[in-house]
Order: C-alpha cells, then sequence, then structure tokens
C-alpha cells in the first residue's frame, strides 16, 4: 500500500499541510512535531529518498483548479505569472484544468489532497456562493485554499484584481483625453468582475457635469461579442466618442469590425479595453487598456496561500485587491 503524506497525518493526527511543512523542513514547526512526524514516516516506511529530496529543496506542491484554459490569451498570461511567483517562492504549481465548473470539484480535491499535494489555487469565474459553501462544508478544514476569482462575499480568502478602480480609472481616463460622451460593452451579468468593472464606468461618469453615458451593449467577454457591439454601433445615429470595452477581448473584436466599416480609431471612436494582454501590442492602432499585473497577483496569491498553511488563524473570508492602471496606447 503507498505510504502518502495523508498516511502519515492519520497516524499522528495532524494535518496533512503539518506533516507536509515537517517534511519540507520548515522552520515554523515545533520540534516535538517534527520528532513525531518523522518517526511515523519511518515507522510506515515512507520514501526517504523523497524525505530527503523534500528536506533539501523544501518544495511545496499546489494544485492550480481552473476552468476556461482553452479560452485566449488572458489564461496563459494569468498562468504565466502565477507560475513565475510559484518558482520565487519553492513551490511547484500544476494546473488542473476543468472542462467546466460542473465538474465533480469536490471529489477531485480530496483525491489531488491525499496525493502530495500541499494546497489549492482556484480560478473558477463562474462559482457562485453557494458553490464555495458546498466545496468548503465539503472538505476537510486543515486543507489550504485560495481563490483568484472575484466574489462579493468570500468563502476562501480570494485575492484578485480591483475590477471596479478599473472600470473607474477607464472613464477618468476618457474624460482626460477629451471625451464627453461614452459608451460601453458589458460583459456577463452573472460575473462579479464584470458588474464591478460596469459599476467603477458608470459611477465615475455620474460624478462627472460634463460626462455622458449615451451607449450600453450587452457581451460576453468574448471576441464575437465585441464584433456583435460594433454592428449595434455602426446602425445608431447618435454614436458615442468613446467606448470601454470590459475585457481585451471584446476590444479586439470590436476594432476589427470597426475598421471593416472604414471607422478611423481613435478619430472616429476612441477604445479601451481591460487586462492589457500582449496581443494589445500587435493590433493597429495598439489598444489602450486597464494593465493588471499577473505577477503582483502571483505573488499575493502565494503569500496568502503559505499564510494559510502557517495560520490556522486566517481569515476564510479575506478579500484582497491587486491594484491596476492605465496602459494608454493608440486607440485613444
Amino acid at each position: 500500500m503507498k505510504v502518502t503524506l495523508k498516511s502519515i497525518a492519520d497516524d499522528t493526527g495532524f494535518s496533512i499541510s503539518t506533516v507536509s511543512r515537517v517534511l519540507n523542513n520548515s522552520d515554523k514547526i515545533s520540534s516535538d512535531t517534527h520528532v513525531k512526524v518523522l518517526t511515523s514516516a519511518a515507522k510506515l516506511g515512507y520514501n526517504v529518498g523523497k524525505l530527503e529530496e523534500s528536506k533539501s529543496k523544501k518544495t511545496l506542491n499546489v494544485a492550480l483548479l481552473a476552468t476556461g484554459f482553452h479560452e485566449g490569451e488572458f489564461y496563459s498570461s494569468f498562468f504565466y505569472g502565477l507560475n513565475k511567483s510559484a518558482k520565487k517562492n519553492n513551490v511547484r504549481l500544476f494546473l488542473n484544468a476543468l472542462l467546466s465548473h460542473e465538474d465533480d470539484l469536490i471529489k477531485l480535491t480530496k483525491d489531488l489532497s491525499s496525493d502530495y499535494f500541499d494546497g489549492f489555487i482556484l480560478f473558477i469565474p463562474e462559482f457562485l456562493i453557494n458553490d464555495y459553501k458546498r466545496l468548503a462544508s465539503a472538505l476537510p478544514k486543515d486543507i489550504p485554499i485560495v481563490s483568484n476569482s472575484l466574489i462579493e462575499n468570500p468563502v476562501f480568502p480570494t485575492l484578485t484584481f480591483d475590477s471596479y478602480s478599473g472600470g473607474y480609472l477607464a472613464a477618468e481616463h476618457l474624460e482626460k483625453n477629451g471625451y464627453k460622451k461614452v459608451g460601453i460593452i458589458l460583459g456577463p451579468p452573472e460575473r462579479s468582475e464584470s458588474r464591478f468593472r460596469k459599476n467603477g464606468f458608470i459611477d465615475y461618469v455620474a460624478q462627472q457635469k460634463d460626462m455622458e453615458l449615451l451607449w450600453t451593449c450587452p457581451g460576453d467577454f468574448t471576441f464575437k461579442s465585441g464584433v456583435n457591439a460594433c454592428e449595434k454601433f455602426h446602425t445608431e445615429s447618435d454614436k458615442p466618442e468613446a467606448i470601454f470595452a470590459t475585457n481585451d477581448s471584446m476590444a479586439t473584436g470590436f476594432l476589427q469590425k470597426a475598421k471593416s466599416y472604414g471607422y478611423e480609431i481613435p478619430d472616429d471612436v476612441a477604445l479601451i479595453g481591460y487586462d492589457d494582454l500582449p496581443n494589445n501590442l500587435y493590433t493597429n492602432p495598439t489598444i489602450s487598456s486597464i494593465h493588471t499585473d499577473y505577477e503582483k497577483l502571483g505573488d499575493a496569491t502565494i503569500k496568502a496561500l503559505l499564510e494559510r498553511m502557517d495560520k490556522s488563524n486566517l481569515k476564510s473570508n479575506l478579500l484582497s485587491l491587486v491594484p491596476v492602471s492605465v496602459s494608454h496606447k493608440g486607440s485613444s
């Protein structure tokens, strides 16, 4: 029978994360706990070579459980930043891509937790509050979990970009560049980050006496919905001077369709997106966007996960927002 971290945890009564920290030679564990765990490991026949390797490298294994990694450039940028931060902190990051949030995440998490994973990062934007509650109630309390998906009432410690400020900054940027009549392409209403971006944008516009939200168009964060938005824009008799697309995929779709109609960007209509993905540098014109620093998000995420492993009293409903900024390019 394979001896796992769970085997040692069951034998000693310590949590899996505590066993992992002992085997990684953490200096935050008492000497008494070290002795008990190492004695149990030797008794159960835990692989000594693996133990020595763990002690020398002090490496933690973390599983990233995520949906949507087949959809576009955002996900590769997100994973790159997170993985870069993980390496700086001696964390091995393993991507587990789920086809949908309806996969049996509880079973998967339980299976993975008994197979040498010390903690979990969730990126499941489709999850609602009841999904998080169901997951939390079904799993042992000592499994360290943090999330990167914005939600108003977090169940797990949550680290994400400041979407409200992103929308606010987008409107401020347009106003400072002389655009008064503005429009917005919305994201899916069930997604918290979509609602926050919209609210930040609308709030800034409402506070300016000489700005007007002239045009609103539904979207779903896809390139196609950006194309559809431009088709709707083209039929309007009273068009906005500038548009905030609440993600870069929709901004790119809008830009390409606008050029096919003969619009000059930004002379006929200015455009700003959200995420500042690398592809924005290769469009003509380049696309202004709200810049999101994925390495900073990764740093905050890994730090919170390590704190979750070491401090059982870390608040579960912690929500930390990573600042965003404006990347001004040719489209505005």
